[in-house]
């Protein structure tokens, strides 16, 4: 999918991006050179999305959990009443016909306005098609980390800013053996809170992190970041 450095990367924050984008394309749009039809269009396929995003999906989803939940009560739940079928929980119906390719239409669509005479950076950054740091800026990610003292023992603590992106793959190795992988994480804080493996031996632990957006390994390794726990 094409991607643009202005566009967020995780589906939540799309939905905001695409609500600003919305709105301020019914005030610039034509000024800068495109068509009513266009814009009724694209402003349908934004509804369209965030209906899928918003209402269809997670119906859809939690209709999916009620199914696998009632197979399983059929098949090893217990009791000897009667049980009713769940009945599936209702959506509304999309905005509109839908069609296909929404991102790489609007991104298209902001190569044209770009190149309008009447647009400026002003116009650039309240509908959102400003450039911001994003992996481009930063090819890994800028990790930290500490030990840090818990309720019953020590842990490490590593801390990242995201920039924009989903999240991070953190590999460790101990005592320079083989880099394994520690596991994804998207939040900016990840705790390591693994004991080390003999009680009173102190272990050197290296972490290294790279970017993890949609289940791909993406970057460059960060520096290797050493810790001393159990010492």
């Amino acid at each position: 999918m094409p991607s643009s450095s202005y566009f967020p990367l995780s589906e939540s924050e799309r939905v905001e991006w695409l609500k600003v984008y919305a709105a301020k394309l019914a005030i610039y749009g034509q000024l800068l050179g495109l068509s009513a039809e266009e814009i009724t269009s694209t402003l349908l396929g934004i509804a369209n999305y965030i209906w899928a995003v918003m209402d269809w999906y997670p119906t859809i989803h939690q209709n999916t959990l009620d199914s696998t939940a009632f197979k399983a009560l059929i098949a090893t739940g217990t009791g000897n009443d009667p049980v009713a079928v769940p009945s599936p929980r209702p959506f509304p119906p999309p905005p509109g016909i839908i069609i296909p390719g929404l991102f790489a239409r609007i991104f298209n669509q902001v190569q044209r306005m770009k190149l309008h005479p009447a647009y400026g950076e002003g116009i650039g950054r309240e509908m959102g098609i400003v450039a911001t740091a994003t992996a481009v800026d930063y090819p890994a990610p800028e990790p930290t980390a500490i030990l840090e003292q818990g309720p019953k023992d020590n842990h490490v603590r590593i801390d990242y800013p995201k920039h924009g992106h989903g999240g991070v793959a953190v590999e460790c190795r101990i005592n320079a053996g083989p880099w394994l992988l520690l596991g994804h994480f998207t939040r900016g804080t990840i705790y390591d809170k693994r004991p080390v493996a003999v009680s009173g031996t102190p272990e050197v632990r290296e972490y290294r992190l790279c970017w993890w957006d949609k289940d791909e390994q993406s970057g460059e390794w960060s520096v290797v970041l050493t810790v001393l726990v159990g010492g």
